[in-house]
């Protein structure tokens, strides 16, 4: 995967840094372990804040997201997919908001044990349109009828949809 490094003011990147290295700290002192850093990488787009890859130990953060919510973001990200990882580590391979992953998060990392986030998304839609209406399809969707792997038909009407513009 290439990494969206380019993207990431490096004041950002810190603070990400900065409180994965906080947070870890705590996790080693209350459990005594000595785990170390995760890898982190960045994703520039989709709905998901962040992602743990348990078995490669690797945070991935969604760049978008982060640029836009800035500290909001990290605070809750971080600690929250440092969890997921701290959890794989002490337990294996449990329910992934379960009791292990929720009594981490409050009592170690000190947070809210919640399980989705509330940031804004930026979503690209593309207008098209049928004999009876209109239909907004995604970036995913538009890209395939883009490259002839698929088409989509109306529901309603059985039409094939054709692009309108873009919004």
């Amino acid at each position: 995967m290439q990494q969206d490094y380019k993207r990431i003011p490096i004041h950002l990147h810190n603070q990400v840094m900065a409180c994965l290295r906080m947070h870890l700290k705590q996790a080693n002192q209350v459990l005594n372990t000595q785990y170390g850093e995760p890898k982190i990488t960045y994703k520039p787009k989709g709905s998901i804040a962040g992602c743990a890859y348990l078995a490669r130990w690797e945070i991935q953060l969604n760049s978008t997201m982060l640029i836009d919510n800035g500290a909001a973001f990290i605070e809750e990200v971080v600690p929250h997919e440092l969890a997921h990882l701290i959890v794989f580590k002490q337990y294996g391979k449990v329910k992934p908001h379960g009791v292990q992953w929720q009594s981490v998060m409050s009592e170690i990392m000190g947070k809210a044990p919640k399980t989705t986030h509330n940031f804004a998304i930026k979503r690209e839609d593309y207008l098209y349109h049928c004999q009876c209406q209109e239909h907004r399809l995604s970036k995913i969707r538009h890209n395939k009828i883009n490259h002839n792997k698929t088409s989509y038909v109306c529901r309603k009407c059985g039409t094939i949809l054709k692009l309108k513009n873009t919004i």
